[in-house]
């Protein structure tokens, strides 16, 4: 198993290295592949909040001025 990776399932399932080293090479492929893509679903979250919030704040600012708000078309 790479270190890195170890790691990285360590720290999503707040498990120490050692108990990682220990899981089958079956376990441990299923737990990082879910660890990732509770990662990646979290980073998409993220990037829809900050989008929403540089929409919002662009509304707020005046940016745009003279343009419909999205909820008037």
């Amino acid at each position: 198993m790479l270190d890195g990776a170890v790691y990285f399932v360590a720290k999503h399932y707040r498990m120490s290295i050692p108990e990682v080293q220990a899981m089958s090479i079956e376990d441990f492929e299923m737990s990082f592949v879910w660890a990732s893509a509770q990662s990646q679903i979290e980073k998409d979250h993220m990037d829809e909040a900050t989008t929403d919030m540089k929409s919002q704040s662009n509304i707020a600012s005046g940016k745009g001025q003279g343009q419909p708000f999205p909820h008037d078309n």
